[in-house]
């Protein structure tokens, strides 16, 4: 059987993180198959499930062999004789890490947390939120819903839904178009200033080149605050934008959230990714 997690094998399988899983030659180390995809996937997992704070790089280096060392010694993953871990990736910690991806990602997110794992989001005065034409695809009451949205903002600064429909104007995020053809009456990114926003996200739309370049531009920086980007899609629109959302940031969690009208079938699922930018 192989690999399973969605980080570790879409939008398309790791041939190295597969070989890694079966056979002692392909393991990852410092100056082994150290460079690469498949390092900096292994980098967001150590990140997500064992809050490493590694800088997502692809590169394994000293701070990736401490943290997986570190992973390894917590879960006693060690060769016959070793008192200690060592500092490579191999056939037993990249199964581990695999399951444990796994489980995060089918661990529905608390309301405690960044994303709002249900429509009906954080408790507010739902009847107010936005309705048809605005709304293009509303949930079952005819109004915006709120599954895969981001909840608990910084909210230091401005909040920037980029194509949004109203879904998180009771957060006090405000839709903006990055494109003008795309726009539909809502206003274009490029009025406002550098570095205005503490939060951005995007939800069931592409990530274009304009679009990127917003983001990093309307973007809050780090040393009075950072901004927080969340993406949130159906399986299929996230295959092409997630290279692009690594470059944003570190990625600081992920979800997988099922449709509730049809629990049984992943493709309704909306994917989630939370990024702290750089």
């Amino acid at each position: 059987m192989g690999l399973r997690s969605m980080l570790l094998t879409s939008p398309a399988p790791d041939q190295q993180l597969e070989n890694c899983l079966i056979s002692d030659p392909a393991h990852i180390g410092e100056g082994i198959n150290g460079v690469g995809e498949h390092v900096r996937r292994i980098q967001i997992a150590l990140n997500e499930v064992d809050g490493a704070g590694l800088e997502v790089d692809g590169i394994y280096g000293d701070d990736t062999g401490d943290a997986v060392e570190d992973y390894k010694n917590v879960r006693r993953i060690l060769a016959p004789g070793q008192t200690t871990a060592d500092r490579i990736v191999g056939k037993r910690t990249i199964g581990f890490l695999d399951d444990e991806v796994f489980e995060f990602e089918n661990t529905m997110p608390p309301e405690t947390g960044l994303v709002s794992p249900s429509e009906a989001g954080l408790p507010h005065p739902h009847s107010q939120c936005a309705t048809p034409p605005r709304v293009v695809n509303p949930g079952p009451d005819g109004r915006a819903e709120h599954r895969g949205t981001p909840i608990n903002p910084i909210g230091n600064a401005m909040r920037i839904n980029i194509y949004g429909e109203g879904e998180t104007d009771y957060l006090g995020f405000a839709d903006f178009a990055t494109e003008p053809q795309h726009a539909r009456s809502r206003p274009m990114t490029s009025t406002l200033v550098d570095g205005c926003a503490s939060d951005i996200c995007v939800r069931n739309a592409p990530l274009s080149v304009v679009t990127l370049n917003e983001i990093r531009r309307i973007a809050q920086s780090a040393l009075v605050g950072g901004c927080r980007f969340t993406y949130s899609s159906n399986q299929e629109l996230f295959r092409t934008p997630r290279t692009d959302i690594l470059s944003l940031g570190t990625v600081i969690q992920q979800h997988r959230i099922a449709n509730p009208r049809n629990p049984s079938s992943t493709v309704d699922d909306i994917e989630v990714w939370v990024v702290d930018m750089f």
